[in-house]
């Protein structure tokens, strides 16, 4: 081991000074941020604001597909941070302060019409530039702050664990903002809320910027170099956040009727306390998520349980049940990909001496923001078809999610195979 590294170490484990507690408070606050708007924008703007289906489609569409392209600009531009903990957590707290004022500014209430769709258009894109930096400088600390592999295993567990419990934050509160009989006005206020956690846990870590260590002695990699295998990882990222998620975008719009129905509330809520058992599973059984099979079966329970609910949205406990099964699954398997990526960035740092955090989490997060984009504006094609029940819209989101499945298992398999030992 090196000294460096030694030093890190030293750093991490000294009692009081860890910043993994600080960076799983900016991590909590972040997936505040992407969760609110990932899982109730299209229902507010469709609903709340009045927009059509193909109107909703396209504003999803295009916010997610300008947050793709920016994500390896970004990281283009902030090739000279590379492995340096203290510029990076720098840019960070300045773009949590952009990031927190454009999610306000989102959710500001507004008329319906052509003007709300540009306003719209125009928050959105400033809310994905700002989180554009933001999210890059943060998921670069997934394996710059680790002081090895094992405490890197802990930070990639405790942000599945912490986003998960984002999830669920979001998910309770949804009880307030998907009900067609609430007042308007409550969205800007939670967004308010976030906003605050934001900058308040941007300017904690902040403070681990003067005194820390740096992260490598190692240089960053010319333009956007990516470590061995991460090719195939970010196709696993594409087909996990697109197809095997579609039916999850789907939880918003199920209801029974009635003003006060909170159907759609319920099962995001089941959905997404799955997403927190799934890294607990993880986190308990470290050796197992290394081997092909358990990629497998967390997949196999994903595909079955959205297809349960598919054929009975509205059937009560079992769709809620189907739901929860359905976020295990997604939890789960989301945390063993994050791991592997991790895992490549950390062995390329050590056979080539380069650094590529930057380059790989930003390419990663594009490719997610991609498939999410593509998918995203797809639920504007399936919406009106799976508000009304028909059948058809139901097998065609089931194959999507289980071809998306089927994909990612193949993928992300043979990249979970554990390696032979290396000396280092």
């Amino acid at each position: 081991m090196g000294q460096v590294e030694q030093q890190g170490r030293e750093a991490v484990d000294r009692p009081g000074r860890s910043p993994r507690t600080a960076y799983g408070a900016g991590h909590f606050a972040k997936s505040l941020a992407w969760t609110f708007t990932d899982l109730l924008l299209a229902y507010y703007v469709n609903v709340r604001v009045g927009l059509p289906a193909h109107e909703t489609g396209l504003l999803l569409f295009l916010s997610m597909a300008y947050g793709a392209v920016l994500d390896p600009i970004v990281a283009y531009l902030l090739r000279g941070a590379e492995g340096s903990r203290r510029q990076i957590l720098r840019i960070q707290f300045l773009a949590g302060l952009v990031t927190a004022a454009a999610l306000v500014a989102v959710f500001l209430p507004r008329d319906q019409g052509a003007s709300a769709f540009l306003h719209l258009v125009l928050a959105l894109g400033l809310l994905r530039t700002g989180y554009a930096v933001y999210d890059v400088a943060q998921n670069a600390l997934v394996s710059l702050l680790p002081a090895d592999d094992a405490d890197a295993h802990r930070y990639v567990v405790l942000r599945q664990t912490l986003s998960a419990v984002a999830r669920i934050c979001i998910a309770a509160l949804s009880f307030l903002i998907v009900d067609k009989g609430a007042p308007s006005g409550r969205e800007v206020l939670l967004a308010g809320a976030i906003g605050l956690m934001i900058v308040a846990t941007a300017s904690w870590i902040l403070a681990y910027s003067g005194s820390a260590r740096e992260g490598s002695a190692r240089g960053a990699a010319v333009g956007l170099r990516l470590p061995k295998g991460a090719p195939r990882l970010l196709l696993a990222a594409a087909v996990h956040a697109g197809p095997f998620n579609m039916t999850a975008r789907m939880l918003a719009f199920v209801d029974r009727g009635g003003p006060r129905d909170h159907t759609g509330a319920s099962l995001i809520f089941a959905l997404v306390l799955g997403t927190l058992i799934g890294p607990i599973l993880i986190g308990r059984f470290r050796e197992d998520v290394q081997r092909p099979w358990a990629t497998m079966a967390y997949t196999t329970l994903g595909v079955a349980a959205g297809a349960a609910f598919l054929a009975a949205p509205r059937s009560g406990v079992p769709a809620l049940l189907a739901c929860a099964a359905y976020g295990v699954s997604l939890g789960a398997t989301l945390t063993m990909f994050w791991r592997g990526m991790s895992a490549a960035i950390r062995e390329h740092a050590r056979l080539t001496g380069e650094r590529t955090d930057l380059a790989a989490f930003a390419t990663l997060t594009a490719a997610l923001k991609l498939a999410g984009a593509v998918f995203g504006g797809a639920v504007g094609l399936a919406l009106d078809g799976f508000r009304a029940g028909h059948a058809t819209t139901s097998l065609a989101l089931g194959l999507v999610m289980a071809i998306g499945g089927a994909c990612f298992v193949m993928l992300i398999a043979p990249v979970g195979r554990r390696p032979a030992p290396r000396r280092v």
